[in-house]
């Protein structure tokens, strides 16, 4: 069995960088697989424009969120089904980034897909979860997935 190390030395993964403009300090982790920005950078939709921001800049305010605020709202990150597999999705404005939680306030983000994709092709859900899985398996990673709900991912501290 892996570990998120392996992959990351592997460059299978990378830490997300928070932007210069970010002036809160992290608080947790959140991995990506490049693949996913080249996914962000080619889509021409991205410079589409929700709420005086491009989709692209709203991804990059949910990694920022995810990553510094301390009340990230476990809402935001929901759960695919069948649970038992472990797999979540954010929904930042009119997208999804699906990957899972590798422990409590973690997040790798392997894809992502556009909302109004995902409302068109029904089965696109299942086809990113197990994208999402084919990513785990690949890289020997199955025994980081967290399983249980947003309580088990996000457990009160104090």
């Amino acid at each position: 069995m892996a570990t998120l190390k392996d992959a990351i030395a592997a460059k299978a993964l990378e830490l997300y960088a928070l932007p210069q403009w970010e002036r809160r300090s992290p608080i947790r982790p959140l991995w990506f697989v490049p693949s996913l920005w080249d996914w962000v950078d080619e889509t021409p939709i991205m410079n589409t424009k929700v709420g005086g921001k491009t989709l692209a800049e709203h991804v990059e305010l949910m990694f920022c969120d995810f990553r510094c605020s301390s009340s990230f709202p476990a809402g935001d990150l929901k759960q695919i089904m069948p649970v038992k597999h472990g797999i979540r999705k954010m929904h930042p404005a009119k997208l999804r980034i699906y990957g899972w939680c590798p422990g409590e306030h973690q997040f790798v983000a392997v894809t992502g897909a556009l909302e109004a994709d995902t409302k068109s092709d029904l089965k696109l859900n299942d086809k990113k979860r197990d994208e999402v899985l084919m990513f785990i398996r690949r890289n020997d990673l199955a025994g980081t997935v967290l399983l249980g709900d947003n309580r088990v991912v996000f457990p009160p501290q104090g």
